[in-house]
């Protein structure tokens, strides 16, 4: 617990510092605490360019697009074990792009500001699936668009969660354009994608509160991965199949004739 509270006053105390708070008449939007992309939210996928199949085509569930809102994350070892993440059907590229197209509850426009990208899927890293250059554009009126660009953005390839800002921009829908991943010939991943509302603040202290709100969010989501590790461990540890035990080989009998017994060597 303590280490939780040092952590949170030197992430607060450095980000005041390094950026002060704007004038009241200012202030930017800022993102919110809310994930309007969440299943549990009421968001929804609208369309997608191909999901994965198998060598009968047919739809692989653990690899289908609704995967990318449902919650679950792959973190280290653990995977759940029916959401590996989503994985398109080819790979992408500028002239033939793979793409999601999102929708929020009761397909209302909604004021946005953030897109965060978890690339984070079963495959590793090392085979170069997951998505690497993304592009995000809105639209007001139907999923057909036309769409208008708020943000091109490079995904590194790690298992992190990559938070990307835009300015406030009205949506309806939310098209995530993917054209490269990171090498590989045959499809292109992605973990988990959430989409954060933005938040016009009136005064400072309106955005100080809400940057205070997204940090305590953050921070209980950095406790939550730190118990499951610590869990995951015991679990690994208590489940461990002991080693085999060590059997001694029985002595090997002597190869040399046996000496003469007592009665022989009284008769010499």
């Amino acid at each position: 617990m303590k280490q939780w509270l040092v952590l949170f006053a030197l992430i607060l105390g450095v980000g005041l510092i390094a950026t002060p708070l704007p004038a009241a008449d200012t202030a930017p939007a800022v993102a919110g605490i809310t994930n309007l992309a969440a299943t549990a939210n009421g968001g929804h996928i609208i369309a997608y360019s191909s999901q994965a199949r198998d060598e009968n085509g047919q739809i692989m569930p653990e690899w289908q697009a609704s995967n990318l809102i449902d919650g679950q994350y792959v973190v280290g070892n653990f995977i759940p074990a029916e959401s590996y993440g989503w994985s398109s059907q080819a790979a992408p590229s500028e002239e033939d792009p793979e793409w999601i197209i999102f929708a929020f509850e009761g397909e209302r426009p909604r004021l946005i500001g953030r897109i965060v990208i978890d690339p984070a899927t079963a495959d590793p890293p090392v085979i170069g699936r997951w998505a690497r250059n993304i592009t995000v554009a809105v639209s007001t009126t139907t999923p057909d668009g036309p769409y208008e660009t708020v943000g091109r953005f490079l995904v590194v390839n790690k298992p992190l969660k990559q938070a990307f800002d835009f300015p406030a921009t009205e949506a309806k829908y939310v098209r995530l354009l993917i054209t490269s991943n990171h090498g590989s010939d045959k499809c292109v991943e992605l973990g988990e994608v959430e989409i954060y509302e933005a938040i016009v603040t009136q005064s400072s202290l309106d955005q100080l509160i809400v940057r205070l709100e997204n940090l305590l969010t953050d921070l209980k989501k950095y406790r939550d991965s730190q118990l499951y590790r610590q869990q995951q461990q015991i679990l690994d540890e208590v489940t461990s199949k002991p080693p085999a035990p060590i059997t001694e080989a029985e002595p090997a009998a002597s190869e040399s004739p046996p000496g003469p017994s007592p009665e022989e060597e009284t008769a010499q």
